[in-house]
This record gives structure tokens, sequence and C-alpha cells, in this order.
């Protein structure tokens, strides 16, 4: 039986689609059971949707609205709920794998003791110790080689998620070197996307290729 797999996205999905791409070219040791987005405007429900891939919305939003934003102990009785469904709306579907592809939403203690020994993985555009937990890295990466006036070695990796934010070991490291003045944000940013498309899928790979 082919192993299961939860992709968890927050916006356009593209790296949902190279998982997706290397599905239909039988490299993917695995089937995407369902995509599980924390956004309902997420483009990448509709790559999920054009390939027969199940979805579902699961928004922190639904469960903060209302609430005053210094009312900490209501948003953290909040944040804890929706953990704890999201890990139920997860487990339903008895995944062997549950990946990160782009989720934005820090996925706390409460989801990960619920979800027990399912292995997750996240993609984190830069690489082990640099810039954890933030959504800027790349950005952060590419301005600190233009500050610095030397070339950097930066990249993504993809990593096992433990409760310390982008701390777990890497599965997959991608290595880059930005060399300043060379080219544009968005040139290393477009750099980082094509490498972070290759990594989550070795990364697939590497931890379900011998259960398939």
């Amino acid at each position: 039986m082919s192993p299961r797999i939860v992709v968890l996205i927050s916006g356009s999905g593209s790296n949902l689609q190279a998982l997706i791409d290397a599905k239909s070219e039988n490299k993917l040791p695995g089937e995407i059971v369902r995509v599980v987005s924390s956004s309902k405007n997420a483009y990448g429900l509709e790559r999920a949707a054009k390939n027969g891939i199940p979805t579902k919305v699961h928004s922190l939003y639904s469960y903060t609205k209302g609430l005053a934003k210094d009312d900490k102990t209501g948003r953290a009785s909040a944040r804890q709920n929706f953990e704890i469904d999201l890990a139920s709306v997860v487990r339903q579907d008895k995944p062997d794998l549950i990946v990160c592809a782009g989720w934005l939403l820090i996925l706390g203690p409460n989801f990960l003791k619920e979800i027990g020994q399912v292995p997750i993985i996240n993609l984190h555009p830069a690489l082990p110790g640099a810039f954890d937990g933030t959504t800027h890295a790349i950005e952060m990466a590419w301005q600190k080689c233009q500050d610095d006036q030397k070339a950097i070695i930066a990249g993504c990796m993809v990593h096992y998620v433990i409760q310390e934010v982008d701390r777990g070991e890497p599965v997959i490291i991608k290595q880059l070197e930005i060399v300043p003045g060379k080219e544009s944000l968005e040139q290393y940013e477009q750099r980082v996307h094509a490498q972070e498309h290759i990594a989550i899928v070795e990364a697939v790979q590497k931890i379900l290729g011998n259960k398939s």
C-alpha cells in the first residue's frame, strides 16, 4: 500500500505543484491524500482540485475573529483549540508523512502532541541555524550579502518539525552562493524557489522511499 501524504499550505502552492509533478512522473513514493490550507484564498487549493486531490480549509481566523487584539488569554486559548482541531483534521487521513509546503503558521506543542509519531517536515528558505522563525529569510540573506559586500553561502532546507521553530534535524540541504551586486533580490528568490521544488521532492523520497 502506498504511503499516505498530507500537505499543509497557505499560499500559491508552487511547492505542492512540485510534489504533484513528481507524482505524475512516478517519482513520488506515496500518495497525496489531502491538502489542508490555512487560507480559503490559497491558489494551492486550485492546484489540488485540478489534480483530484481532496482539500480542506482550516483557518485560524475562524477561531480568533471577534477577539480583541490585546486579549492574550483568549487568543492563546483560541490558538490551542485551532491546533488540536487541525491535528484531528490531519489524523483523519491516517498520514504516514505530513509535509509543510509553504504553511505559514507555527505548529505548536498542542498540534505536535496530538499528531504523535507521524513525521512532519517543513521547507525553510535558509540553511540550518540561519534566520530561524522568519518568513523573510530569503530577503535577509540577500540583504546581508549586499551590506557586508562579500559573498556568502545561503540556500534552503527541508527539516523535521519539532517544537523549536526551524531547529529540527535537516533532511535535505541546498546551498547557494550569493555574490554582492551580481543579482537582484528577485533573481535570488527565483533561484531559491527552484531549489525548494527539488528539495521537497528529494526529502519525501528520502523519508518514504524505503516504505513504498
